[in-house]
């Protein structure tokens, strides 16, 4: 059965039977605490009860067959309206913003549900909604209450943080207000200053400067608060702070400027150099005694050079005179010998003939000696000049060869230059003549019967290379740089051969370097060896010239 309401608030309704559908539904509808809204198909209200008119504040008279008034504007909610509902399925619980008369805004919830007449015919929309304003009230202060319980809590875990690393810092670290009040300060500076945490708060910072220091301290205060800007730590100003006990000690101080709710502040952190400056002293202090030793050195090493310098000087003149004091003598022996040996005075025995020979040929390695001796010395002098002409160096060898060849052919040595094409230098004939002697003598000398030995030159990059090898009994490889040193003389290789002074080689070395060239070896032990020099070769300015 169907029934139609009389006081015009409600639609039709199924009925029980034996009861009045009508006064049922109106009893329900005046009962209940839900505003219960009925949209016909247009989506007019055609149901508005007098929760509806205490919730929204329109008579139902107000809104009978017209369109919803409750739907905000567009923009505000972007719930769809009741109305655009009429054709769905049962919903439920749903919260959205409805607008009451007075153009406030109400939450509500609201449940949905399709109104069909008794055939099963859709007629409408049935919709029930509660006021949960106080509810979501209430549920916004209880998320703003834990949002601020949060805050509160991240609050204090960065407060604690802070305090973490603040008791953590090595240096002392203090605050203070703009009267000079400490108002923050860390463990360290408790153990610094020999004050308690209590004894400081609140008390002037002028507690921690030296008495005679506070007047200047608080000039220099004012002036800082006037100009505030960071000061690192070390910023070359002599600072000292005032323990409890009244002794002193330097600090170095950092200053940085601090905006906060309480106001401006300023944050010092505080460092005690005193371990640093005491081990700065000790440096200073090793650094003045090793700079005097080592200037008293310097003089001691400066006199002791002088008198080498002397000596070698005096070694120089010594010998030089000493060279010239025994040549003469030896050339007047040399001169005799030979006499003696032509027979011109009267013929001689075979015994005194062999003896002629030897006095003849160990006055002139006694010359030779002497000569290398000379030589030295010069070069050591510096007293050697050098006179450059240009030559083709295979006329120089084989003047040098000449003076060689009877040396290797007593023992059975074959003597041999292999240069092809001429090699024009310039260079000191007769020193060139003394270098290329000197290494083909030392050839011959440390080469066993029935060598070897060979004269080759190339040229390149405006040099002259000349080699001079041999199969000798070879120089180790440790051997190869002292082999060119005064007096030395290679050791076990040479089995007994020590002849000479040994400096050749040295002489040598200094008259290829004189010419501006290098000189070098490659040996081995029973490999024999090779000599290399360098000459500048004839520019072809100078060979057009010529």
């Amino acid at each position: 059965m169907v029934v139609q309401p009389s006081n015009q608030r409600c639609g039709t309704l199924l009925a029980m039977p034996n009861q009045d559908p009508a006064a049922l539904l109106g009893a329900l509808l005046e009962a209940s605490p839900f505003a219960v809204i009925a949209l016909d198909l247009k989506g007019h209200v055609s149901v508005w009860n007098r929760s509806s008119e205490r919730m929204f504040g329109w008579r139902f008279a107000e809104v009978a067959g017209l369109p919803l008034p409750t739907i905000p504007d567009q923009g505000i909610d972007p719930t769809p309206p009741l109305e655009m509902q009429l054709h769905s399925a049962v919903q439920g619980d749903v919260d959205v913003l409805r607008r009451k008369k007075d153009g406030t805004f109400v939450d509500v919830e609201i449940w949905v549900s399709p109104l069909n007449d008794t055939e099963g015919k859709l007629r409408g929309t049935l919709a029930l909604l509660v006021d949960i304003t106080e509810k979501r009230s209430v549920e916004r202060e209880v998320q703003n209450l834990m949002a601020e319980a949060q805050e509160a809590r991240s609050g204090m875990q960065i407060e604690r943080r802070f305090r973490d690393l603040l008791e953590a810092a090595p240096d002392a670290i203090i605050e203070v207000d703009r009267d000079g009040r400490i108002v923050l300060l860390n463990r360290v500076t408790e153990r610094m200053f020999g004050y308690t945490r209590d004894e400081l708060l609140n008390r002037s910072v002028d507690l921690l400067i030296p008495e005679d220091l506070r007047g200047t301290h608080g000039m220099h205060r004012a002036g800082y608060w006037n100009h505030p800007q960071t000061r690192p730590m070390g910023s070359g100003l002599s600072l000292q702070g005032q323990r409890r006990d009244g002794t002193r000690f330097p600090v170095e101080i950092s200053l940085s400027p601090v905006k906060s709710e309480e106001g401006f502040r300023v944050t010092a952190v505080i460092r005690d150099t005193t371990e640093r400056n005491q081990a700065d002293d000790k440096f200073r202090a090793i650094q003045e005694r090793y700079t005097r030793e080592l200037s008293a050195t310097n003089r001691e090493l400066e006199l002791r050079n002088q008198e080498i310098e002397r000596a070698n000087r005096l070694k120089s003149e010594f010998l030089a005179s000493m060279s010239h004091e025994l040549r003469t003598p030896l050339h007047t022996v040399i001169g005799f010998s030979e006499l003696l040996a032509e027979e011109l005075e009267g013929p001689l025995n075979e015994k005194q003939k062999r003896f002629v020979s030897h006095i003849h040929k160990d006055s002139l390695h006694l010359l030779d000696l002497i000569n290398d001796v000379l030589d030295l010395s010069k070069i050591e002098a510096g007293r050697v000049e050098l006179h450059p002409e240009l030559f083709d160096i295979n006329q120089a060898v084989d003047e040098t060869l000449a003076s060689i060849r009877p040396q290797g052919a007593s023992k059975r040595i074959r003597v041999e230059k292999h240069i092809e094409e001429p090699v024009m230098v310039e260079a000191d004939r007769v020193r060139f003549k003394q270098i290329l002697y000197n290494l083909l003598s030392n050839a011959v000398k440390f080469t066993p019967e029935g060598g070897h030995v060979i004269v080759t030159a190339d040229s390149d990059d405006g040099v002259a290379r000349i080699t001079v090898s041999d199969t000798g009994i070879g120089i180790p490889a440790s051997e190869h740089e002292t082999v060119f040193d005064k007096f030395y003389q290679v050791s076990p290789t040479t089995k007994g051969v020590r002849e000479g002074t040994g400096l050749g080689l040295a002489i040598t070395k200094h008259l290829v370097e004189q010419h501006g060239g290098t000189i070098s070896v490659e040996s081995e032990p029973g490999k024999g060896s090779r000599f290399s020099f360098t000459i500048p070769k004839l520019s072809n300015e100078g060979r057009a010239s010529a």
